[in-house]
């Protein structure tokens, strides 16, 4: 076959050609978009580069998926296409909700703006996208074809920033939904996010967007953007630049995440959750029984009394209006009233941040020029994002002084600082505040030449060079260790009385005072910078009778860098709470030999209009891994008849260790070890059957009865260095395509395999606790993980006051399912009709640390439709075009999750309850609520046209569905009641949105 070079004008596809190469090639059938939209996109694309810049274009085009240049949009690896029309039309503002909402995403936890109080890969605010549950890392994302550099902050930037990538440049996305590691290289284990832009803009236009919730009190977006190009004889140039900015959800703007609950019931159905008995009865703050905040406590470090505000205002100790709590459970037979008198919540709390406050300016240019014989391509992109977070947490410093019973807890700079309990040491719990500020620049440049071989006519090259630079400011408020008065740390007296009430430390009335005495801001710097190379010729080799055999080998070189510097606070442990962190600092280059060859093996026969063989190859070759490796891909394509296609994929991937895995400073964060949270598997372990928990508690000098510590422990992780390998995967998919003549219907359905094997992942902490305590060996590997008080400490015996998670190679993780697209589309005389659909059915979800369950320490590996993994996702688009008017109604089904297993024998769960029953607080067999209901959430919107304006108005979640609650204690993260891994949830409740555009 030829190929044409044309300097003037690009021959348009016909639309037949074009529909069948996304129905069969990807199909395109059923996306987040109508079909046509992406018809006429790629279409368009095609002619911009010919008519409006006339730039010297080769007669084929890439698809996704491939290396090889195509006369049309077909390729044998599933691919699913979502146009930003579409995800605009059913209230979706920026590019993360456009892939984190498709269906091959929102069946896992997707990291976003809602996990910017947490410590998380790539700093607060980062927003990533995770393909089949298989982790963010494990997806690669480029752009128009490119592998652009993550952003973000701190030692564990890794997978790509979808803030960087404004909305408004992007006309569609292309999902490519198997292994491509042979195609694009390292992290294409889980699937390829291909985001489109668009390619030309022939009159000024500027648009408005916003969204805002009907309930008031934050979560509101606000986006104005802008557009140009120029259109020359040889070329073309577009610029666009965008402003956004996303307004914080705080915790008191919506009733489920305003006051965290128990939300355990009796066998009736009725809510027995412990009584509110504290000194905020009759405030508006109680009945937070699960903590909102604890704090407003004293705790005597050697008797272990904790002093709370007298509920009836009588004294019973050294402070006014303080004494130690009373706390019953629930009596024999379930009798009488569990209690508390613990402040569990402030009024402040309010104020807390589930979304945070994110700015984001953007400016993107790309250019398109004929040098001769020669095509240049150049795209620029720089992102500047804010993001400041703002959430609570607990300052609990050992302080002794003048009266402390141990003379080694005496302060020795002279002051007259006493401790008001009998033992005169003690630690007050306060609130304090946390917040965070980052700031993030990225660029992004990424320049190519393309053209023909002059010595043939089949034959064309592409070189390409692109290099991005992620720097990014953080700044912390922390606790200043030198002014706590902790005597852990210091041997000086606070600045402060904490136990001076007139000054609201305890209470949090002086929160902000408490803070100006005791608080510093702590920065740091991250910058990570990406530089590829990459060449590839791609022709034609040779004829065979059913066509010819079409062939692309290239090369690609990759140096990318980290260097992560923390404030020299950080570094000398002069932060309270904080661990020591040091610098993230190193280097990798890979070297990449690669290939793909394309066999029409059969053509023109009775039930085999084409049979097609696909094969491609990678050769890897890291500074940092000792040996080389490789990959590859098999495809083969059956068009059995015109109207039904057969496709299969089998391959490799590969995906070495990441910088933040290799050579990640040390990082800390922080986390409950109370009796409710269910972390410490040593808690009550006499309620427990399990054996080997009960002799390995006991074995350590645990009372049966211990019922954890209020004060969180520090968790530490850093990188592994050389002791990591890389991953290897091995990915199955089969489909069909069938568009059936007589009904304007088509249907693709495929079916996937992933496993990966030798899988990075992190030692949790709560793996390292279940499996030291509940293994057979005991001490084991896990118990060298963590740091625990022995059980005759004077303070605080039994209490964990390190764990140190770690990155190893574990076992594998597994999923396997079916993805289904289907899409109607009619002309009638009152219009003309779309409606399709894309949905997600996972069979099999698992993940295993080692080789066998029992070495894990864990129930069950099982994670399918576990909560935050529902095994049905799916999305409904119905648009009718009438004229002027467009409307179009979405539906996005989220379905149920829950826990897959029994509830924990620390619970005093025993062989005879039900798999949601245990004990609570002294009631026997309580049920708990551990299943997340599914939600259908639907959009409607109407859009009207003018040749220089359109108007697009909707509502998002239009019946106000709420996101489910489950329990507390269920081994799940609550923000509220709301189990915080359940990303598809929509917290901001029914929402109005409306854009406009006008152009010049």
């Amino acid at each position: 076959m030829r190929l044409e070079k044309n300097t003037r004008k690009f021959n348009k596809l016909p639309l037949f050609v074009a529909v069948m190469g996304c129905l069969y090639g990807g199909s395109a059938l059923a996306q987040s978009t109508p079909a046509d939209e992406t018809e006429e996109a790629q279409e368009q694309e095609q002619e911009q580069r010919s008519t409006s810049g006339a730039t010297t274009t080769l007669d084929k085009v890439t698809v996704t998926g491939s290396l090889l240049r195509r006369v049309e949009y077909d390729s044998i690896s599933p691919v699913q296409i979502i146009t930003a029309e579409a995800s605009v039309a059913v209230g979706m503002v920026d590019t993360a909700e456009f892939l984190q909402n498709s269906s091959i995403a929102a069946g896992s936890t997707q990291i976003g703006e809602q996990f910017s109080s947490s410590v998380i890969e790539g700093g607060a605010g980062v927003q990533t996208v995770n393909l089949r549950g298989l982790g963010a890392q494990r997806t690669a994302v480029l752009l128009n074809g490119h592998r652009p550099g993550p952003a973000g902050t701190r030692g564990a930037v890794a997978a790509f920033d979808l803030n960087v990538i404004p909305s408004s440049i992007v006309q569609r996305i292309e999902i490519l939904k198997d292994g491509s590691s042979s195609i694009y290289g390292s992290d294409a284990l889980a699937g390829v996010a291909n985001i489109i832009t668009r390619k030309n803009i022939d009159r000024p236009e500027l648009t408005f967007n916003t969204r805002l919730p009907f309930v008031l009190g934050g979560g509101e977006i606000w986006q104005v953007s802008g557009a140009t190009g120029w259109n020359f004889d040889s070329g073309n140039i577009v610029l666009a630049a965008e402003y956004y900015r996303i307004n914080p959800l705080t915790a008191g703007a919506r009733r489920y995440l305003r006051c965290a609950q128990d939300l355990v019931r009796d066998q009736s159905g009725n809510i027995i959750d412990r009584e509110d008995r504290s000194s905020l009865v009759g405030t508006g703050l109680e009945g937070c029984n699960s903590t909102n905040l604890y704090a407003n406590t004293v705790i005597d470090a050697v008797s272990g009394l904790r002093y709370v505000p007298s509920p009836n205002g009588v004294t019973v100790g050294l402070m006014p209006g303080y004494r130690p709590r009373l706390n019953p459970n629930y009596g024999p037979g379930n009798s009488g009233q569990a209690s508390y008198e613990d402040w569990l919540n402030f009024p402040f709390f309010e104020d807390v941040q589930i979304i945070p406050k994110n700015e984001r300016y953007s400016v993107f240019s790309s250019a398109s020029f004929s040098l001769g014989d020669v095509n240049w391509n150049t795209e620029l992109l720089y992102n500047k994002r804010q993001t400041s977070s703002q959430s609570l947490r607990q300052f609990f410093p050992l302080t002794g002084g003048t009266t402390a019973v141990i003379p080694s807890y005496r302060y020795t700079d002279g002051s007259s600082f006493s401790t008001p309990v009998p033992s005169g040491i003690a630690q007050p719990v306060m609130p304090y505040w946390y917040k965070q500020e980052i700031d993030i620049d990225y660029f992004y440049l990424n320049s190519s030449l393309d053209g023909l071989f002059k010595s043939t006519d089949t034959w064309a090259w592409t070189v390409n060079g692109s290099y991005s630079r992620s720097s990014g400011d953080y700044n912390v408020l922390g606790i200043d260790k030198s002014k706590s008065g902790d005597l852990q740390y210091v041997s000086t007296s606070p600045v402060v009385d904490y136990y001076d009430q007139s000054k609201g430390y305890l209470d949090g009335t002086g929160i902000d005072a408490l803070v100006a005495a005791t608080g510093v801001w702590y920065e740091g710097n991250t910058v990570y910078d990406q530089f590829v190379f990459n060449a590839v010729a791609t022709g034609e080799l040779f004829d065979l009778p059913a066509g010819a055999v079409a062939a692309a080998f290239g090369v690609e070189y990759r140096q990318f860098s980290i260097d992560d510097q923390p404030d020299e606070l950080e570094k000398t442990a002069a932060v309270w709470g904080v661990s020591t962190a040091q610098e993230t600092k190193g280097t990798e280059k890979v070297k990449e030999l690669f290939t793909e060859i394309e066999v029409p093996l059969l053509k023109g026969l009775p039930a085999v209009e084409a049979l097609t063989l696909n094969l491609s190859a990678r050769a890897f070759d890291y500074d940092t891994i000792n040996t080389s490796d490789s990959v590859w891909k098999a495809g083969l394509g059956w068009q059995v008849v015109p109207s039904f296609k057969l496709r299969a994929t089998k391959g490799t991937s590969f995906r070495a260790p990441g910088l933040y895995e290799l050579f990640l400073g040390d990082q800390s964060s922080f986390v409950s070890q109370t009796a409710a949270s269910g972390t410490d598997p040593c808690v009550q372990w006499g309620l427990s059957q399990n054996a080997f928990l009960r002799a390995n508690c006991a074995a350590v000098g645990i009372p049966e009865t211990y019922n954890g510590n209020a004060v969180t422990f520090e968790a530490f992780k850093q990188g592994a260095g050389d002791y990591l390998e890389p991953e290897t995967s091995q990915a199955f998919t089969a489909g069909m395509v069938w568009t059936p003549t007589f009904v304007p219907l088509s249907l693709a359905l495929d079916y996937f395999e992933f496993e990966v094997n030798n899988q990075i992942a992190e030692l949790t902490s709560a793996q390292i606790l279940a499996g030291c305590y509940y293994a057979e060996v005991f001490p084991n590997y896990y118990c060298t993980r963590l740091e625990r008080n022995p059980s005759t400490a004077a303070t605080n015996p039994n209490r964990i006051n390190v764990v140190y998670p770690t990155y190893v190679n574990v076992d594998k993780q597994k999923v396997r399912g079916y993805d289904l697209l289907a899409r109607y589309e009619g002309d009638y005389s009152y219009g003309k009709l779309d409606i399709q659909g894309e949905f997600t059915y996972m069979t099999e979800d698992y993940a295993r640390t080692f080789s066998a369950t029992a070495a894990d320490g864990l129930a069950t590996n099982d994670r399918n439709g576990a909560i935050g993994r529902p095994k049905l996702v799916g999305n409904l688009i119905s648009r009718l075009r009438r004229g002027d008017w467009t409307y179009t109604w979405g539906m996005e089904y989220v379905g149920k999750s829950k826990r897959l297993t029994r509830l924990t024998p620390a619970t005093g769960a025993t062989a005879d309850y039900a798999p949601n029953e245990a004990n609570y607080f002294g009631w026997i067999r309580a049920v708990y609520d551990t299943v997340a209901e599914d939600r259908l959430y639907h959009s409607v919107s109407v859009r009207y046209q003018q040749p220089n304006w359109d108007v697009l108005v909707g509502v998002r979640n239009l019946f106000d569905a709420e996101p489910d609650t489950i329990s507390n204690s269920v081994g799940y993260t609550r923000i509220g009641n709301v189990p915080w891994s359940a990303t598809q949830y929509d917290l901001f409740g029914r929402s109005l949105f409306v854009r406009y555009n006008y152009k010049f």
